[in-house]
């Protein structure tokens, strides 16, 4: 165990020292990633762990892209932003370590799932020329809000689920056994459970999560501030914010794992 803890976080560190210089990661968030991944590494394995990099390094390029095409730019993922995606594979991992039964090993990369097919929706959804609704009442929504669905974001969202069960069933066939029936049966858990936690984010989104109205110009955000101007809170709860809804919808989607098994 001492030396998967060491490779463990080697390669963690390594993976969150490149982010955090391409700007990816902020500080906080470049230590939080570290530590998440060495603990899944070190618990969960190579196979849980190489799921949750194939996350970040998609989720990344996809942000860097949208950003480059919008002309935003941030300082990258923070911790807290860290922990809302990623710390619900981190607690399933150790308990798998504990337990060995590998419906836990199934929840855990199926957080990771839920939270890779959120931002797929999110980064490549918001690139739709198409309507955009909510996705409560289907009424008509500019794009970007939280809650906000589209044809293209919800294919994206199905496909950034599969992504990551394709990832995950490679990596494991190369370290254990696995039947065919086997292969099929986890990559549709995964995928199928994984694409349900983005669904519930975007309800959560639409229902619960905090959004706020620029007082002067008016425009929706679910930001508590805009540049040089007040905010006041035009729907939802202002303690749910994004990371909130990250972090509920992605464990949402694993106890679904767990029913689903049952």
């Amino acid at each position: 165990m001492l030396i998967d803890l060491w490779i463990g976080f080697l390669l963690s560190f390594g993976v969150a020292f490149l982010a955090y210089l391409k700007r990816s990661l902020t500080w906080d968030g470049f230590l939080a990633a570290t530590l998440l991944g060495t603990t899944i590494y070190t618990f969960g394995g190579m196979t849980i762990w190489g799921s949750l990099i194939a996350f970040f390094i998609s989720s990344s390029l996809l942000t860097k892209i949208h950003e480059k095409k919008e002309k935003e730019y941030s300082q990258g993922r923070n911790y807290i932003q860290v922990l809302s995606n990623g710390l619900v594979a981190t607690v399933f991992s150790v308990v798998y370590f504990f337990l060995q039964h590998e419906i836990l090993m199934l929840a855990a990369v199926v957080s990771i799932a839920s939270s890779n097919s959120d931002t797929w929706a999110s980064e490549i959804g918001a690139l739709s020329k198409g309507k955009t609704m909510n996705i409560i009442n289907f009424k008509s929504v500019p794009k970007g809000v939280s809650g906000a669905i589209s044809g293209l974001g919800t294919l994206s969202s199905f496909l950034g689920a599969l992504f990551i069960a394709v990832i995950f069933i490679g990596i494991y066939a190369l370290s254990k056994t696995i039947t065919i029936p086997n292969m099929i049966e986890y990559a549709f858990i995964i995928t199928l459970c994984g694409f349900l936690g983005s669904l519930i984010d975007s309800l959560l989104g639409a229902s619960l999560q905090a959004q706020f109205k620029g007082i002067k110009s008016g425009k929706i955000t679910e930001k508590s501030w805009l540049p040089n101007e007040k905010v006041v809170l035009s729907s939802g709860l202002i303690y749910i914010t994004n990371d909130a809804v990250n972090f509920i919808s992605s464990l949402a989607a694993s106890l679904f794992t767990l029913i689903f098994f049952i």
